[in-house]
């Protein structure tokens, strides 16, 4: 009998592959372990553009992955939270984002933009108290930080202590004249505490530094539906449609309930 060559041939191609994958894992492995910064860096580079591709699951492995590789670095790790929590809100996500931005304040308790972070992903849950604790925390961090101290005054809002809001605004228009949201968030305030009259300047202020917000224009109509101003309410709503025709179509709803 013949026998056939090819079978006592040994098949180390396979095999040679397999090592060389074998050692350029456990290459990147003994990068990652003697250089965690450099290694943490390359992977924030490939978090984000998988981010920037809509990939986020594969961004979130990736800063899960600094998350572990840069524990001898507290910042960089706690930065990689910071980033989880932000995808998360991005997805709606709230009670994973609030994990992701404990952990984050858990390794770095001196970034405030983690601790409002946190706030919002706690208001978005209703959890008004812990929420307003953490915008405090994220002002006393940093006194000029516009954004935590308006969520502050949103959040004194939905807990029904519209004092406090309107005090919290007030002081933000004092220190930041030119912050348009705080001067529409001071005239919603009013009006829904009976005070709408005292609430258009602070309206119209709103629209003369942002006029292409139309949020602003809906809300200033809503004052005027409060004072029986249905003229000057349908104007704002022409206003709003040549920015937002969604908007305008809900506040036409709206109108047209004040007007039965």
């Amino acid at each position: 009998m013949f026998s056939n060559p090819r079978a006592k041939t040994p098949t180390i191609g396979p095999i040679i592959v397999c090592l060389l994958v074998l050692i350029s894992s456990v290459s990147a492995v003994a990068q990652a372990l003697s250089d965690p910064v450099k290694e943490a860096q390359r992977l924030a580079r490939v978090a984000q553009v998988a981010q920037q591709e809509g990939r986020y699951d594969d961004a979130i492995r990736a800063y899960e992955t600094i998350g572990v590789i840069a524990k001898s670095s507290p910042k960089i790790a706690a930065s990689a939270y910071l980033s989880i929590g932000n995808i998360y809100m991005m997805q709606r996500r709230y009670e994973e984002a609030s994990n992701s931005f404990r952990r984050s304040i858990a390794l770095d308790s001196s970034v405030a933009d983690a601790e409002n972070n946190l706030g919002e992903a706690l208001g978005e849950l209703k959890q008004y108290s812990p929420a307003l604790e953490a915008f405090q925390k994220a002002i006393a961090l940093d006194r000029t930080f516009v954004k935590a101290r308006y969520n502050m005054g949103v959040i004194y809002d939905h807990m029904g202590r519209p004092k406090y809001a309107e005090f919290v605004f007030r002081i933000l228009i004092r220190d930041f004249p030119d912050y348009a949201l705080a001067y529409d968030s001071l005239a919603v305030a009013l009006s829904k505490s009976g005070r709408a009259r005292e609430a258009i300047t602070f309206h119209e202020k709103a629209i003369r530094l942002a006029p292409k917000d139309a949020s602003f224009y809906y809300n200033y109509a809503i004052s005027y539906l409060v004072l029986g101003d249905m003229r000057r309410a349908q104007e704002q709503q022409q206003k709003v449609r040549e920015i937002d025709p969604a908007m305008a179509e809900h506040l036409a709803m709206v109108i047209a309930k004040h007007q039965r």
